[in-house]
């Protein structure tokens, strides 16, 4: 008789404690990521998170992957690390709003592109994050629905424009004295007559290239839509048409193409910061972030397009 109990109670206990286990999963959210960039050489690339108590490491794979869990209603801070690499810091909420449960957002996965220290870096600017994640009641989801973890598309914007700031400082650095003035009547006619020049080589490039930026901090973008600008029309008239909208902390100017029975959208984003970013439109994953070069060739390639149909 105290076998048969002790085998229940046993198996009782075992239960229990598979239970408490699946409740305990239930209680994190797990997010998996990859380093890039790095020349696949990941043997002294750390990951080290922080939830302002605790402090741990995370260990990297042999290919650049990492994996943790997180715990819910908390603000972790991610730091990536490797030796004549930038460091890089990024944000981290779990907070959910309350009308929300755990069990409907999806795990997160983080691709991480560090570079190598630049001339003009300033380092102090990169112990702040270079982006924020946080729960975005208007990113879509891959079912269609809304409500997921997303990038804060504005910070991290402006953190691209400060970092290229650097970069530009740190590139003419050797080119411009301080002592000496600019004149910035000579200074934009050299601009114009670049310009000229450069759109005079672009009609001879045949079909576009659309190349991504490269930069960690537009790796979210590609998931998200661009928000701002009024919805597209369903249809437009062929040929190129332009959109302009004046909104409170930012101006667009949309640019439609209509030819071959496809559309091509372009976005032109200036924040009053003083960002200026640009966007193309792909059906499958909403507005991408491209080059000021890309955007300047895709629009002259696409007015060349409309002149060889007429």
């Amino acid at each position: 008789m105290n076998r048969i109990c002790t085998k229940y109670f046993k198996a009782g206990f075992s239960l229990a404690g598979l239970l408490l286990l699946c409740i305990v999963v239930a209680a994190q959210y797990p997010v998996s990521g990859e380093i890039l960039d790095v020349n696949n050489d990941y043997r002294d690339v750390r990951v080290v998170l922080e939830d302002g108590n605790r402090l741990q490491v995370i260990p990297v794979s042999a290919n650049g992957s990492f994996y943790t869990t997180l715990d819910w209603n908390t603000i972790y801070s991610f730091s990536f690390k490797k030796k004549g690499y930038v460091t890089k810091v990024i944000e981290f909420s779990t907070y959910l709003p309350n009308d929300v449960t755990a069990a409907s957002i999806e795990p997160y996965h983080m691709p991480v592109r560090l570079f190598k220290v630049f001339k003009g870096v300033d380092t102090v600017f990169f112990k702040n994050p270079v982006a924020k994640i946080r729960f975005d009641a208007k990113e879509r989801r891959a079912d269609g629905s809304f409500g997921d973890f997303a990038d804060d598309r504005d910070y991290s914007l402006k953190v691209k424009y400060h970092i290229d700031q650097m970069r530009q400082e740190g590139s003419t650095d050797k080119t411009v004295k301080a002592s000496e003035p600019v004149d910035e009547r000579k200074r934009e006619s050299v601009k114009s007559n670049r310009t000229t020049k450069t759109e005079e080589k672009k009609l001879a490039i045949s079909e576009p290239e659309w190349q991504e930026v490269d930069d960690a901090t537009q790796q979210a973008l590609v998931r998200r839509e661009l928000t701002g600008a009024p919805p597209l029309k369903e249809v437009y008239a062929e040929g190129e048409t332009i959109e302009e909208f004046e909104l409170k902390n930012r101006d667009i100017v949309r640019t439609i193409f209509v030819y071959d029975g496809q559309r091509r959208v372009f976005l032109s984003v200036k924040h009053d910061w003083g960002g200026h970013f640009y966007f193309i439109d792909e059906a499958h994953i909403g507005y991408r972030c491209i080059s000021k070069e890309v955007y300047e060739n895709s629009i002259v390639r696409c007015r060349t397009k409309l002149i060889v149909n007429k």
